[in-house]
């Protein structure tokens, strides 16, 4: 199976050196404008730019259908924000080479956010002047801020790919701003349903007492768990000083044998205690929430991982049952120059799936009228399956995968449902 998936992605590589190879000639004019790109078409569809590099006058008089994508590339939020920033970017690219939409091209202008206030809220301001029709921000509320507030002044569209604070679900943001993603909580209930239904009766929690989500995860986990009748061995909050000692008391008073051991955590927390519970020889299942899902995780890193599983929103290994999910990976590759790292990356893609179809819908890109037929409706044919707002403007309802460790890489289980 490992040999299967390395062909694939060489073949990917190797259908995209052509038109690489193709566009060298206009190699010193990509550079000087920052141009991401798949082909000569399409040269300026995508800018990536600083915020103070952002030319309204030139990007007004283009006359096409702008787009703000304002993300961390690099620093705190970057292995949560980037993967989807970069699959929608790879989207609209595609769009744009098969005519674009409503007649026109689609600008996108990508700015690295830095995760600073400063940043984004000077990104928002040059992207609105020149008349953007839809801002994708980062996950996190906080950073986002200063963008919502100036769309909300200016009535653009506001959509984040992998948001999960209430106020997203609930309108609260602005009437203009939705979510691809939902509450942490709603995933710990799955989880707890997901072991339910494969029979697992006694469970170890391990949760990430340094973030809200973390949190929020397996707190819902272990409600939905004791409703359901389950057993919980071990239940302990861990971080990066706490978590050798409470897994090695673990290790000496046997809680971590269990059917399973749930882990709510982010990247650093999760592999520090994978690393601990392998290395104190406990080949107990281990299954990682939604929340351990991102670009930094690398089951290469610890040392005999052996029976470990990850809920997460794609496969990235090219074995998703979904065709559109493999479409959005070549995608991707297109962008970045390499397959995405995280099943995060497919929220981009389902956003920019759900925003073509409101444009087509609407027959405009402006931003009322494009969220008026996002809140129409009931549910919409995703690039990762069916998706549902149930009346809200966060998804609330997806298709998730589970993925199992094979041979150091997270390979496609199955799909759950909700």
């Amino acid at each position: 199976m490992h040999s299967v998936r390395t062909f694939s992605r060489c073949l990917v590589a190797l259908l995209l050196i052509t038109p690489l190879i193709a566009c060298s000639s206009g190699q010193e004019e990509l550079e000087e404008v920052s141009t991401e790109t798949t082909t000569p078409d399409i040269e300026k569809a995508t800018v990536f730019q600083e915020a103070n590099e952002i030319n309204v006058d030139r990007i007004k008089a283009e006359d096409t259908i702008v787009v703000g994508v304002i993300i961390d590339e690099e620093n705190l939020m970057s292995p949560h924000d980037r993967q989807a920033g970069v699959s929608f970017v790879g989207e609209i690219n595609k769009l744009n080479e098969t005519g674009g939409i409503l007649g026109k091209q689609v600008t996108v202008i990508r700015v690295n956010s830095e995760s600073r206030l400063s940043v984004v809220d000077a990104a928002a301001k040059k992207l609105i002047e020149a008349e953007a029709q839809l801002l994708v921000l980062t996950c996190e509320l906080d950073y986002a801020a200063p963008a919502i507030r100036r769309a909300k002044e200016a009535e653009v569209l506001v959509i984040s790919p992998c948001a999960t604070e209430t106020e997203w679900a609930t309108g609260a943001v602005d009437k203009l701003a939705f979510s691809m993603t939902t509450q942490a909580q709603k995933y710990g209930v799955e989880l707890a349903n997901i072991l339910w239904d494969e029979g697992n009766r006694t469970v170890g929690v391990l949760w990430d007492n340094s973030a809200p989500e973390t949190i929020q995860e397996c707190s819902a986990f272990k409600s939905r768990w004791r409703a359901l009748g389950g057993r919980t061995t071990i239940d302990k909050a861990i971080n990066m000083v706490t978590a050798t000692d409470i897994i090695n008391a673990g290790d000496r008073a046997k809680t971590l044998d269990a059917d399973s051991i749930v882990l709510c955590a982010f990247n650093r927390v999760g592999t520090l205690a994978l690393q601990r519970i392998r290395g104190a020889g406990w080949l107990t299942p281990v299954i990682a929430g939604l929340t351990m899902d991102s670009a930094a995780f690398r089951p290469l890193d610890i040392s005999g991982i052996g029976d470990f599983r990850l809920l997460s929103f794609a496969s990235t290994s090219n074995d998703d049952p979904f065709p559109e999910v493999r479409d959005a990976a070549v995608n991707f590759v297109s962008v970045d120059g390499v397959p995405p790292a995280s099943g995060r990356f497919i929220l981009g893609a389902d956003l920019a799936k759900l925003w073509i179809y409101a444009v087509n819908a609407a027959g405009t890109a402006n931003s009322v009228a494009v969220a008026d037929e996002i809140k129409s409706l009931d549910s919409f044919d995703a690039v990762s399956g069916l998706i549902g707002f149930d009346g809200t403007q966060s998804v609330l309802r997806r298709v998730l995968r589970i993925l199992e460790q094979d041979n150091g890489q997270m390979i496609f289980q199955k799909t759950w449902e909700y």
